[in-house]
């Protein structure tokens, strides 16, 4: 071994040569050194090859197992690949060898091992071979592998119950075909798993520095072939088995059977046999270069790259390499070189069906499909109509192929908008074979059964089994159509039973009239109560003569055109009066001017209005009612309350005004509103003492501008817009503001301070609102207003007159009625008016309740009120005499308190306070002499006491407000003094609360 190279590859127990191989000028062998294999590759005189390192691991995986056993080795032409099968060995006292799944290839210029794995398919290589001239073409036959055997490696694990394991085959750097790079290659191993189930797989791959191991064909290997010999382009070469005697029908035999004793025919003969490698097919003669141009397009179609795969076969006449790569552009989708592919075949069919699909059709496998259902590929047709989810395409390929069921089964779960198409062609091509009730029967699913069913029944002359399908499907239509079949055969008693069955009785009425039974057909009408029928009948009596049975059944059937018709041409002016009513607007027009040619004026009038011509009928009224016709007036007046919203304005208007003229001002009004003349309303309002009910108001006031688009919808919602015109002039917002105002002075006029109040606000003008408000005297209304309204000076009117109201009798209304006064003047920031209230209601403290306690407090306020007041000129004079008042009301309130705590000092106090000028400003001095008093009386100074009694007399106090009568007459029965009746009064005991003033003289 001078001149060898090692290649570390796998680890075998023994030491001597494995395997051997010499293909072509090389010799290559397998041997052991140190637990090593190698492979020597050399030529004849022993020069070196190729070079390599000092050894390769072909996966570290199988480098930690027990080892791997070489089965197999093949070189390829120029000696740069070698390709590998090998067996796993397991354990250590028993050694299994279980059968690598994995084709492996040593490719030395790269110094890599590629590997194709079959494990996804369960095979395993058998056999593999080269091309004896070109380098990158490998063939290899795969079997199915029949069971997994359970193997426990040397630590008891299943490995082959770990698919993991097995499936790592590529060693550092190598390449495996994938979908994301080789789509034919992807789509080729699919197809390989369909043939999964075949016992033998015969594989045909491209090794290639760039792309690695690409799967070209695989097909499998069936009887009489039982196994690969090798291969040379364009063939495959196999061992074909077969017994004596029997006559062979494979065309490719290229050797003879084995000669034998010629009496035994049983015997078992070995041949040879060749097959032409798919993309070859028809071309098996060609010379070197054909060759070698079909093997490139080979390689370019299995990488994918149809522009170099096209450009290889260019010069290619041979239909089959063409069609072969069309078959190759179904699978990439290149519609492009698909066309040009069928361009060299001379499919014109075909040709012509990728330009229509083009035209019509947008998605890209949908035009593809169309190529391949023009090459016979109908499963990759069906398969890219899928992926397009072009369904309806779909459909109509399983029609054309004849495959109902995958039709009827698509239409129904993915194609339901063809469902009913669908199974009405499935019946018609079951007409055509003869199977004439399941065609029925789908003709019913496509609910087509009521036109295709009777024809195809009648035209196969199967009257009788018509009639019995449409007695047993019990179908309207299918039995009309059956009654009018019978009819038309002359068979009336069928015909009219089936018509009475289905309920048509128009039909029957016209039956009954052919057969001259009209008083039948009467009957017929009297309990149908048949419109068509009766226009029939109507027509019929027509024809015979018998025009009032025919204006009746004409007006009965509802075609009042005809009653009409005849009327008029007979003369029947009754007849002719109680049809138009009922008729279209156009014949009530018509019929109208008929009565106006002939003077029956309220007639014309009448229909008039009905048609909807109003101003002819109102121009007709004021005609004749200006001739001296005084039943117009009544006419007109009906109309006028019959005008609805879409009346034209100066209609309406021209209507008011005749009702002016005629003293009916109300009516008027309400026309004038009608027709947009609201000045005129509120003036006739004004003028004629028209009273404004709130209806009227509300419709006397224009509606805002952006309201004129919803009056349509407004126009039913309530009685208020019943007068509002659709077409009322649109005015300005001053002009409507103005309209406003002049509405609400006349209710004002009226007396209407309500509706005053309301038309006032919204005009805007709140104040005078209020003020018409305050007129009405509705207290509780005036305080919602003034609460809603936010107004500084309506605050302030509503809080005057409040006051003008009973707020001093301590009551719970007046209570509630002096907090809205403190309120409205404190919301209005009005100071000067809220400080004059807490005056007067301290002051009314004092008069009424005596209770200077509240007194107090309510001047304090008003004292702050005052000092808010910044702009009141005579503010701090005002202030200086409130303080006044204040000081002398906090004494007494003071005194009142040391009454029977501290008597002396209470008279001390009450004495200065009369000393006071100011006094009597700020307290009533009654009550400081009524103290005075008993406190002198009860010292016993009856004569002191009796002497203050003789200043209050002095200064015209009276006496029994302030003292009991009981201690009066004890005082001046002490002096001796009698009292006189007049000063006899009745006061309450002090202990019993607030003291009220008597009213009127005491007897």
């Amino acid at each position: 071994a001078k001149n060898t190279v090692f290649i570390k590859l796998f680890k075998v127990p023994r030491r001597e040569p494995k395997q051997l191989g010499s293909p072509g000028h090389f010799n290559l062998w397998a041997h052991a050194q140190n637990l090593v294999p190698s492979i020597s590759i050399s030529t004849e005189s022993q020069r070196i090859h190729c070079k390599t390192s000092q050894g390769h691991q072909a996966t570290q995986t199988q480098e930690k197992s027990k080892g791997n056993a070489i089965r197999s080795i093949r070189c390829n032409s120029d000696g740069t690949r070698v390709s590998i099968i090998a067996d796993h060995v397991y354990g250590k006292s028993v050694r299994i060898r279980e059968p690598d799944s994995r084709l492996h290839v040593y490719d030395s210029e790269r110094d890599i091992v590629d590997s194709y794995d079959f494990f996804e398919l369960q095979h395993f290589p058998t056999s593999h071979f080269w091309d004896p001239l070109e380098p990158k073409l490998l063939t290899c036959e795969t079997r199915q592998a029949r069971k997994v055997p359970i193997v426990l490696g040397d630590y008891g694990v299943n490995k082959l119950s770990q698919p993991h394991l097995l499936a790592q085959s590529m060693v550092s750097g190598s390449l495996e075909p994938t979908e994301s790079r080789h789509g034919i290659a992807s789509d080729l191993t699919q197809n390989v798993r369909g043939n999964s189930s075949s016992g033998v797989q015969v594989m045909t791959l491209f090794v290639t520095a760039e792309y690695g191991m690409l799967l070209q064909d695989a097909f499998p290997l069936e009887p009489p072939l039982e196994a690969l010999l090798g291969v040379q382009v364009p063939q495959l070469f196999f061992t074909r088995c077969s017994t004596r005697g029997t006559k062979t029908d494979f065309d490719g035999s290229l050797g003879n059977s084995d000669d034998g004793d010629n009496d035994t025919s049983n015997l078992r003969c070995v041949a040879l046999c060749s097959r032409v490698m798919r993309d070859f097919v028809g071309l098996d003669d060609a010379d070197n270069k054909t060759r070698s141009a079909l093997l490139d397009f080979s390689f370019h179609l299995t990488i994918g790259n149809m522009d170099e795969a096209h450009r290889a076969v260019r010069c290619i006449e041979s239909p089959a390499v063409w069609e072969n790569m069309a078959h190759m552009c179904v699978q990439t989708k290149r519609l492009d070189v698909a066309e040009v592919c069928l361009g060299h075949m001379g499919h014109a069919r075909g040709a012509a069906a990728v330009r229509i699909a083009k035209a019509e059709i947008a998605e890209l496998e949908a035009r593809v499909a169309s190529v391949a259902v023009q090459l016979g590929l109908r499963n990759d047709a069906a398969r890219l109509y899928r992926e397009c989810r072009r369904f309806d395409l779909l459909n109509e390929l399983y029609q054309a192929a004849g495959e109902w069921e995958l039709a009827l089964d698509l239409a129904s779960y993915s194609d339901r908008i063809h469902l009913r198409s669908t199974h009405h062609r499935y019946a018609l091509h079951l007409e055509a074979l003869g199977s004439y009730d399941n065609a029925a029967r789908h003709f019913e699913l496509a609910n087509t059964h009521r036109r295709e069913v009777p024809r195809m029944l009648v035209t196969r002359g199967e009257q009788a089994a018509l009639e019995r399908y449409i007695m047993r499907a019990k179908d309207t239509e299918l039995m009309r159509w059956w009654a009018g079949y019978c009819e038309s055969l002359g068979h009336i008693d069928s015909a009219q039973h089936c018509y009475e069955s289905v309920g048509d009785y128009y039909s029957l009425v016209r039956v009954a009239c052919f057969s001259n039974q009209t008083n039948h057909a009467v009957e017929i009408i009297g309990q149908s109560f048949s419109a068509a029928g009766a226009y029939h009948l109507a027509r019929h009596f027509e024809g015979c003569g018998d025009i009032n049975k025919a204006i009746h059944y004409f007006a009965k059937s509802g075609c009042y055109n005809h009653a009409i018709r005849l009327a008029r041409q007979y003369q029947l002016d009754v007849n002719l009066l109680q049809f138009s009513i009922e008729a279209c607007p156009s014949l009530q027009v018509d019929c109208a001017l008929y009565f106006e040619r002939k003077g029956e004026f309220e007639k014309a009038v009448h229909l008039y209005q009905k048609g909807g011509e109003l101003a002819k009928a109102l121009d007709l009224c004021f005609k004749v009612g200006s001739a001296g016709r005084t039943e117009m007036f009544e006419v007109l007046s009906t109309i006028s309350r019959e005008l609805d919203n879409s009346a034209p304005p100066n209609v309406v208007a021209r209507c008011a005004e005749f009702f002016v003229e005629h003293g009916q001002y109300e009516q008027a009004v309400r026309l004038y509103i009608r027709g947009g003349k609201y000045k005129q309303a509120i003036m006739l309002c004004c003028e004629h003492h028209v009273t404004i009910t709130e209806e009227l108001a509300d419709a006397m006031t224009p509606p805002k501008i952006e309201k004129y688009r919803d009056h349509d919808d407004s126009s039913g919602k309530g009685e208020q817009y019943s007068l509002i015109s659709h077409k009322a002039p649109a005015i300005s917002h001053d002009e409507r503001v103005e309209l406003i105002l002049d509405l609400a002075r006349v209710c004002k006029k009226q007396n209407s301070y309500q509706l005053a109040c309301k038309k006032f606000t919204q005009a805007g003008d709140r104040a005078r609102a209020l003020r018409c408000l305050l007129k009405s005297g509705d207290t509780k209304n005036i305080i919602y207003y003034a609460s809603v309204s936010r107004n500084r000076d309506i605050y302030i009117l509503a809080a005057n007159y409040l006051q003008s109201l009973d707020w001093q009798s301590g009551s719970t209304d007046a209570a509630e009625l002096t907090k809205r006064i403190v309120e409205f003047y404190t919301k209005a920031r009005a100071h000067e008016p809220l400080a004059a209230f807490y005056d007067a209601y301290a002051q009314m403290e004092i008069d009424e309740f005596r209770d200077y306690e509240k007194a107090l407090d309510a001047l304090k306020e008003s004292k702050q009120q005052l000092e808010k007041a910044k702009k009141l000129i005579d503010r701090e004079c005002r202030i200086d005499v409130l303080e006044s008042r204040i000081a002398i009301v906090t004494d007494f309130v003071q005194a009142r308190k040391y009454e029977k705590s501290d008597p002396h000092k209470m008279a001390d106090m009450c004495t200065a306070i009369l000393s006071r000028r100011e006094a009597t400003t700020a307290i009533r001095i009654g009550d400081a002499y009524a103290l005075l008093v008993e406190y002198h009386f009860k010292k016993g100074n009856a004569h002191d006491a009796f002497d203050l009694l003789q200043q209050m007399r002095q200064g015209n106090i009276a006496l029994h407000p302030y003292l009991e009568s009981n201690l009066l007459e004890q005082i001046h029965k002490t002096v001796g003094v009698v009292l006189l009746p007049d000063e006899k009064g009745y006061m309450p005991p002090a202990d019993e609360g607030l003291v009220k003033e008597e009213v009127g003289e005491v007897e």
